[in-house]
């Protein structure tokens, strides 16, 4: 009767580890699916492109090939540190694949904002914290060459500029904000989420220190003040909003890889299977639903336009008459189009998303059950 009772006790055991850790799967997917979808109806009936890139020909050919040359080294770095990262044994894998979608996903959703107008968060931090800065040079060159070729978003020509703001600039202000307050001892959530949020924003202020640098005008600070005054406004809520979703999905994988994030980023997660991550993530769910929502309320009558066009006529204010030099090769023919294909590309993100949360959440085998059984019949022979 004794060992019925403890093999009953460990199979209990598992089947509630493996619900605690599933269900933060559908929280996270529920909560990009409203975005997506609130996102989605602001935009719908648009023709114009939303960003946080610097749109095809609206950098100098000069400027181009020159921040394209600045990233060269930090790519073959990148290369270098993903090869190395694939080696690694355990979940490794599915937590770079889960980095590249959750970047796929996250810099797809037009946000809107409370300054009336919507842009994208980058989604780069998670990784950054995970793998350190490099490896997320040739996430998000993979991710802004797949929007520049089918969504005209960003471009080509400014490709250099663009990857170097959002997969390396950001990720090390993300990275470096995270070993510091990591040495300062903070809260972890606080840690992932600051940083998250923060290399966000820095994205932005080097795409205006980019935009004021090829178009200073009177003076370089008076035009990086224009733009800046373009971009930071719209993208404090939304920096805010990646930074606890960022949170969300971190709490997911301290709970069920402590080895893992011991050996990539050495933090020793103490108790991981300890307290009911379901519920702390289902409150921050719910502080980005608000942070997407309130704006709409708001300002419900309002086209919410995008802060690429806004740069863009910075641009031509500083510039007067000024003609972008180069133009995308294909551009979706409608607003409904562009908003199709933004939808496809979150899908494919959720999709690899929800497979590898899964499947980390997915405990082994019901060892305890088997090792009971096994002192059974250790007992049964031994009697």
């Amino acid at each position: 009767m004794k060992t019925n009772t403890t093999k009953f006790q460990s199979l209990r055991r598992s089947i509630a580890g493996k619900a605690g850790g599933l269900a933060v799967c559908p929280i996270l997917v529920s909560v990009l699916a409203v975005i997506l979808l609130l996102s989605d109806m602001e935009s719908t009936g648009q023709t114009t492109v939303s960003a946080m890139h610097i749109m095809e020909g609206y950098l100098p050919a000069g400027w181009c090939i020159a921040w394209g040359a600045l990233c060269i080294p930090f790519l073959a770095a990148g290369a270098v540190s993903l090869k190395r990262k694939i080696a690694y044994q355990g979940k490794v894998k599915l937590l770079i694949a889960l980095c590249a979608a959750f970047v796929f996903i996250i810099s797809s959703l037009k946000i809107p904002s409370v300054t009336g107008s919507c842009s994208h968060a980058t989604g780069t931090g998670l990784g950054a914290i995970l793998f350190g800065p490099s490896i997320m040079s040739i996430l998000g060159i993979i991710v802004l060459l797949f929007q520049a070729i089918l969504l005209a978003h960003g471009g080509l020509t400014t490709l250099g500029a663009n990857t170097f703001s959002m997969a390396i600039f950001g990720p090390f202000v993300s990275y470096g904000l995270f070993q510091l307050m990591k040495k300062c001892k903070a809260p972890m959530g606080v840690a992932v989420f600051v940083s998250a949020t923060v290399g966000d924003m820095a994205t932005y202020c080097l795409t205006s220190v980019q935009l004021a640098a090829a178009y200073p005008g009177d003076n370089f600070w008076g035009s990086f003040a224009k733009f800046i005054a373009v971009f930071a406004p719209t993208q404090v809520p939304i920096a805010i909003a990646e930074g606890i979703l960022t949170v969300i999905v971190y709490n997911v994988i301290q709970k069920n890889c402590a080895k893992e994030l011991k050996e990539l980023s050495g933090i020793t997660v103490k108790n991981p299977g300890k307290g009911k991550i379901w519920a702390r993530n289902l409150v921050l769910a719910l502080g980005v639903v608000l942070l997407v929502t309130v704006p709409l309320a708001l300002l419900g009558n309002t086209e919410f336009g995008g802060t690429d066009d806004a740069g863009s006529g910075v641009i031509e204010e500083i510039d007067e008459g000024y003609t972008p030099w180069f133009q995308s090769f294909w551009e979706p023919p409608s607003g409904e189009i562009e908003s199709l294909l933004f939808c496809v590309q979150s899908a494919i993100g959720a999709g690899i998303c929800g497979f590898v949360l899964g499947r980390i959440s997915r405990k082994p085998k019901d060892t305890g059950a088997e090792s009971a059984a096994e002192t059974a019949a250790a007992e049964q022979k031994n009697a």
